[in-house]
């Protein structure tokens, strides 16, 4: 829908922004679940994510609102780096003092699993959808624009791993 709708933009010869932001990192605390009480990441498939703070991309949003020359096309807000869940199992183990580690598992083993704790299956297959489209690298894309707007490094996965909630999910 998202593709759809820039490409009818770009067809149309106005000029036109459209921003195209990372992964949310406050996603981490339910999709790298009760981590903090098991030391594990327990997942149906690994691969890179730019995990990207909200507070900046609405921070960098209004720079680019506020900017003196157009944002024209695309604008790519994300984190600077894309870890993957066996990385971010490694910053929660320094970040903690005590080992922490990524376990992926099979994907309807998994899902069987969250069934039985009671998320309904049409929610744990889309949750699902989320660690495959990981895997299959659609979230890894980094771009360094997000700092340029904010003028400052962008909040990082061991940032938002520090928070005591993160991880409660």
């Amino acid at each position: 829908m998202h593709a759809a709708t820039e490409q009818l933009l770009a067809a149309s010869g106005l000029p036109w922004t459209a921003l195209r932001n990372g992964f949310y990192a406050h996603s981490l605390g339910w999709l790298t679940g009760p981590w903090r009480e098991t030391g594990v990441v327990r997942v149906p498939a690994d691969g890179p994510v730019s995990w990207t703070s909200r507070e900046d991309a609405a921070e960098a949003a209004a720079a680019v609102l506020l900017a003196d020359g157009p944002h024209d096309g695309p604008v790519t807000l994300t984190a600077a780096q894309a870890p993957t869940f066996a990385d971010v199992a490694g910053l929660a183990s320094e970040l903690t003092g005590r080992r922490t580690t990524c376990e992926v598992v099979d994907a309807e083993a998994w899902v069987a699993d969250q069934v039985a704790a009671g998320r309904p299956e049409p929610v744990a297959r889309f949750t699902l959808g989320i660690y495959l489209a990981a895997a299959g690298g659609f979230f890894a894309g980094t771009d360094p624009l997000l700092g340029r707007l904010l003028g400052r490094d962008p909040v990082g996965v061991r940032e938002v791993l520090a928070d005591p909630e993160v991880g409660r999910g």
